[in-house]
């Protein structure tokens, strides 16, 4: 009980201090530190336009790297920024940024079950340059914060299985445990990937689990 507090008061503290000018708490990746991952504002008075402008752009660029596809506008992030990252307590979202403050990705945890100390990777995008293996450090990075700080033991990711992303998550330190077939609905503009008892879907969403 103890640990699901305090892994909820660090979301919650990272979160509320994200875009306050001198305030921001950032996790150091590398030794020596070689770029940080920086909490995304969510609260509208402190968003940061910067951000909204990647966010939206690189969603754009590997819209078919997620579950839904859609074309993202600055005005759809910031509402998801604010109205739903914001109000959940088991999500956070991560900018990726060089010693000079210069963004190149992001990337978060999410689906968090802290009674089950369960959390996901996601939303682990490269949209500007780094060097080879920043992104693969970064990531390690996160899930073991993830480990230490918010004592989640069980860290996992899912992809889909058209996303060469996979090989990516493996040298990271992934093992795949099981795939489900994914089925294609369309509604309102936006194309939604849903699990499916279905065998003969050409998708499928592939279960990774951390193993190192």
């Amino acid at each position: 009980m103890i640990g699901i507090k305090t892994g909820k008061t660090i979301v919650s503290i990272l979160k509320n201090s994200a875009g306050l000018p001198g305030s921001e708490i950032c996790i150091p990746v590398g030794k020596p530190v070689i770029c940080l991952l920086r909490p995304i504002a969510t609260n509208p008075n402190l968003l940061n336009q910067n951000d909204i402008h990647n966010l939206t752009n690189w969603r754009n660029r590997y819209v078919s790297a997620f579950l839904t596809e859609f074309q993202a506008t600055e005005e759809r992030t910031a509402n998801w920024l604010t109205e739903v990252v914001r109000y959940n307590e088991n999500k956070i979202i991560f900018m990726l940024e060089d010693l000079h403050g210069v963004s190149f990705g992001y990337m978060g945890l999410d689906f968090i079950d802290w009674k089950n100390k369960y959390g996901e990777a996601d939303a682990i995008v490269r949209g500007g340059h780094a060097p080879a293996g920043t992104m693969k450090l970064a990531l390690q990075t996160l899930i073991n914060w993830a480990r230490e700080y918010l004592e989640l033991s069980n860290l996992n990711v899912r992809v889909r299985s058209d996303n060469t992303a996979i090989s990516f998550y493996q040298k990271a330190g992934f093992h795949e445990t099981h795939r489900i077939c994914l089925e294609r609905n369309f509604k309102n503009d936006i194309v939604s990937w849903i699990e499916t008892d279905r065998s003969d879907s050409s998708l499928s969403l592939v279960y990774m689990k951390y193993v190192q």
